[in-house]
């Protein structure tokens, strides 16, 4: 489970990003290009009243209203494949979203190059080729180099691979070329938050808001810069004011708990998740609100209840043939048991989640992709064990292939599995080294590392990771309720 969202927010879900190189063009070379915008195809002028208007709410993350918009703009014109598009990836839910990209497929041959280009990208970020989605994508942003929404989606494709300073430049470079759109600085904020930069962070969340004053999710973002700097009554603040704007803001009353866990205060944040799973419009949303009561059972150190909550959640997903949450749940239901030291029923789990994507009709892509997962998860169960050859051979494994795919978000995640298993090994020195190449992001990894410190005697350096993984202040991680709850017993003790 990744100490972040597995997407930013103001990133759509199976989409880390559009667009791969700009290929270094300097601002003069922009003009001497094009200074035209991709074009979208269709013949009814009501429709892309309505597709306009769904990218509105969908740059505010107001996905429901979003929602309705793509989906009248198709009833208009059922070969509107950038409308198909964008009501994919506004969707629910995985069924709906591979429904919805399959139309947008089926059009594409009748739609502009550009917007052929987009697709194909989505595609290929949802079959999880990041190599080919970004050379599908260099071509598009090459050809229109003056669209400023085509910039906030490179941006975000660098921002999904962790690249943060790439990603600055491409939101830098959106907001250059129209410095009245808000979505980019949204973006830019986490972003430079990512980096540490607190002060830049701040300046792009106000600039957001002032952009867009009636936006819950400007409101949101900034709540959340606050949370992660530890000043969870302020960010809560903020939070509310977005739900002033949308009472039905779903990531708000998440942002709301998460800061009541952080204070210890955790009647109080499933009192708010209780009111998001009474408003929740879709199962996709009470499912949200499940995973972020089990975040909150696992914080205050109740690993039963969590697990009795993500199993709620699976058969929610089960109800629905969510074939993909589904083994998602499995996952994380056997990430829990591994923490209990149950190593034995966490691979029983992993097995079950693998096996239901064994047995689906997903792409042969997502299939490879899963399998990969499958020996992270499994070479962390063997290290659990004691079985230190196999979780290593599973380790380079799950290495091999990562290199093969040239993901650098499976890479890190590679160095982060050795780490865990070297760590497991008491190979103190080898643990800090790897780790030390993995997401600085996750808190877990600052806590493995402080582990690795206090298995070399260095106490100190320990009680700083310690510190700084308990202090990172993550938004709705399931890493991070792991650490809180070590951390309190260890403080306890």
């Amino acid at each position: 489970m990744k100490s972040r969202s597995e997407f930013r927010k103001g990133i759509p879900l199976l989409c880390l990003g559009f667009i791969l190189l700009f290929s270094a063009c300097s601002k003069k070379d922009i003009s001497i290009l094009s200074t035209e915008k991709m074009p979208i195809t269709t013949s009814s002028k009501a429709a892309l009243a309505d597709y306009n208007q769904g990218l509105n709410y969908a740059d505010k993350l107001q996905r429901t209203q979003a929602d309705t918009h793509f989906r009248n703009a198709v009833e208009k014109d059922p070969t509107f494949a950038t409308a198909w598009l964008n009501l994919a990836l506004v969707a629910p839910g995985p069924n709906q979203f591979m429904a919805y990209l399959d139309s947008a497929l089926k059009y594409a041959a009748s739609a502009s190059e550009g917007e052929q280009l987009v697709i194909q990208s989505v595609e290929y970020g949802f079959l999880g080729n990041t190599t080919k989605q970004g050379e599908t994508f260099e071509a598009a942003v090459i050809l229109f180099p003056s669209d400023e929404r085509l910039h906030t989606l490179h941006g975000n494709y660098y921002f999904g691979l962790q690249q943060y300073q790439l990603a600055i430049k491409s939101y830098e470079r959106a907001v250059l070329i129209t410095p009245s759109m808000a979505a980019p600085y949204n973006m830019l904020g986490y972003a430079q938050r990512s980096l540490g930069n607190y002060g830049e962070a701040e300046k792009a969340f106000k600039m957001y808001i002032k952009l867009n004053p009636k936006n819950p999710n400007a409101f949101d973002s900034y709540a959340e810069l606050l949370l992660e700097m530890g000043r969870p009554t302020e960010s809560n603040e903020f939070y509310r004011k977005a739900l002033v704007l949308d009472s039905t803001f779903t990531a708000s009353y998440i942002g709301i708990a998460t800061n009541y866990n952080f204070l210890g205060e955790f009647d109080k944040a499933r009192e708010e998740l209780q009111e998001l799973k009474r408003i929740a419009q879709n199962y996709t949303i009470l499912r949200q609100a499940l995973f972020a009561q089990a975040v909150s059972y696992l914080s205050e150190g109740d690993f039963e209840t969590a697990l009795e909550t993500m199993n709620e959640a699976m058969e929610i997903a089960i109800a629905n043939e969510d074939v993909a949450n589904i083994s998602n749940d499995l996952t994380l239901i056997g990430n829990g048991y591994l923490e209990l030291g149950h190593p034995e029923t966490a691979l029983l789990y992993y097995k079950s989640s693998i096996k239901v994507i064994y047995e689906s009709e997903l792409q042969p892509a997502i299939i490879e992709n899963a399998t990969t997962n499958y020996k992270y998860n499994v070479s962390r169960a063997y290290a659990a064990q004691g079985k230190f050859k196999k979780a290593r051979d599973m380790a380079e494994s799950y290495n091999k292939l990562a290199a093969v795919n040239m993901n650098p978000v499976q890479i890190k995640q590679g160095h982060q599995l050795n780490g865990i298993v070297a760590l497991s090994e008491n190979k103190y020195e080898e643990a800090i080294n790897e780790l030390g190449l993995a997401n600085q992001l996750n808190p877990y990894n600052l806590y493995r590392i402080g582990q690795a410190y206090f298995g070399l005697g260095q106490d100190d350096q320990g009680t700083l990771f310690m510190q700084r993984a308990e202090e990172l202040n993550a938004l709705n991680s399931f890493d991070q309720s792991i650490v809180l709850s070590k951390t309190r017993k260890k403080q306890a003790s």
